[in-house]
């Protein structure tokens, strides 16, 4: 490994770290009233926008090591790919909203340090 893959790496594992502790912070200065509350400009809760916030962090690095891949193929397999995911939004959305509806809330403090730690 030479030193500027460390560096990264290193980069890469300190902002992890960072944003491990900030939304740490986020949740314990958050009571449920706050989390509760809806979002300004969405239809979310802070609940959930925290959520998805965290979901999205965690999707990032295997996003990119399928993209990277995906790049790489012919042109006409990555359009493909696209149309395939733009096919999927419509239901992915129905079904992200169906599981809130029928869950409510998520136990964020229990889930977030086996995810990010």
């Amino acid at each position: 490994m030479d030193t500027s893959s460390s560096l990264d790496r290193q980069a890469v594992h300190e902002e992890l770290e960072r944003a491990r502790a900030t939304f740490r912070l986020l949740l314990d200065d958050a009571g449920t009233a706050d989390l509760r509350r809806s979002t300004e400009g969405t239809r979310r809760t802070n609940e959930q926008l925290l959520f998805h916030m965290l979901s999205g962090y965690i999707l990032m690095r295997p996003l990119l090591i399928l993209f990277r891949i995906v790049g790489g193929l012919p042109r006409g397999v990555g359009r493909g790919f696209a149309r395939l995911l733009d096919a999927g939004t419509k239901p992915f959305d129905v079904v992200n909203y169906l599981g809130w509806a029928e869950r409510g809330s998520w136990d964020a403090a229990a889930w977030e340090p086996r995810s990010t730690a």
